[in-house]
């Protein structure tokens, strides 16, 4: 009997945890050629939490991709980099709105800034004989 019990509460555990995490769909053919499945005596190591990571033997397992870790030194050279590229961007803002500026101006279009006035050229002189 005390088997009976045993297994009746290891199934209800397992219902319980069945509807707290539901079960993910497996698709086997997008896994990299090197990847196996475990055996069932592995099995007993994995475990998926209610977001969906997994776990082995109770540690969560971590994705390591390639970190970036850079020396001082490079860190410096970025961010100058960096800094100049944001002044070169406002300098490139600058020189499109004088370029427009001017356009407007000689256009007749519209112009933020009042255009100045046209210059007029001096009239001919006359010279008293």
């Amino acid at each position: 009997m005390e088997d009976a019990e045993r297994i009746a509460r290891r199934n209800a555990e397992r219902e319980d945890e069945l509807k707290r995490i539901p079960l993910q769909t497996i698709d086997k053919s997008k896994w990299p050629r090197n990847i196996r499945p475990i055996s069932m005596s592995e099995s007993d190591g994995l475990g998926i939490d209610p977001d969906g990571r997994l776990h082995w033997n109770g540690k969560p397992v971590e994705i390591i991709g390639r970190r970036l870790d850079l020396t001082r030194t490079q860190a410096l050279v970025g961010l100058v980099v960096a800094f100049f590229t944001i002044v070169a961007g406002i300098g490139a803002a600058a020189q499109g709105w004088a370029a427009y500026h001017d356009w407007a101006c000689r256009n007749s279009a519209r112009a933020f800034v009042p255009c100045p006035a046209a210059a007029v050229p001096p009239l001919p002189r006359r010279d008293a004989d």
